[in-house]
C-alpha cells in the first residue's frame, strides 16, 4: 500500500470530473451566446489540458526525450 500513489489516483480523478464539468458549462455558454470561434479555441485549449490532467506520464515522457535531444 503506497499512500502517495492512491493519494495521486484519488485526485486524479477528481480534478478529471471537475475539469469535465468545468469544460461543460463554459462550452454551453459559449454556444448559446453563439461565439463560435470562442468555442473552438476554447476547445483546443481544453484538449490541450486534458492531456495534463489525464495523462501526466505522456507529458513527462515527452519532456524527457526533448531534453535529451536538446542537451545530447
Amino acid at each position: 500500500m503506497n499512500f502517495g500513489e492512491n493519494i495521486q489516483a484519488w485526485f486524479s480523478t477528481q480534478v478529471g470530473a471537475l475539469f469535465m464539468v468545468a469544460i461543460g458549462a463554459v462550452a454551453l455558454v459559449y454556444l448559446f451566446q453563439r461565439k463560435f470561434s470562442m468555442f473552438i479555441s476554447f476547445a483546443v485549449f481544453a484538449m490541450i489540458v486534458a492531456v495534463f490532467i489525464f495523462a501526466p506520464e505522456s507529458v513527462k515522457d515527452l519532456g524527457t526525450s526533448m531534453w535529451k535531444r536538446v542537451f545530447g
